[in-house]
């Protein structure tokens, strides 16, 4: 979980220094989506980036279930979302 949490400490950082405008309208709905397959139009960090938020979300999602029985998926996901746009909104 702190590994997630570090993740999109790194996504703040893409909204803070990195991302124009432009860029980070793409990068916000990419997340969305939480759609691999549809980053064609994102620069190379922000894909790098959200791959890492990506697959780190569905490892942990799959450990839990493996563990608990429990699918943290969506919640993880509604969470990195909501996060995502409450730091557009921000900035």
């Amino acid at each position: 979980m702190s590994k997630l949490v570090c993740l999109i400490n790194a996504v703040d950082d893409v909204y803070d220094v990195y991302g124009s405008p432009d860029e980070l309208q793409l990068f916000t709905a990419a997340i969305l989506r939480w759609d691999a397959e549809e980053l064609d139009e994102l620069p190379e960090y922000m894909k790098i980036c959200f791959m890492a938020v990506y697959n780190t979300a569905n490892e942990l999602a799959y450990y839990t279930i493996k563990q608990q029985g429990f699918n943290c998926l969506p919640y993880l996901k509604q969470a990195v979302r909501i996060r995502t746009i409450n730091t557009l909104l921000i900035n």
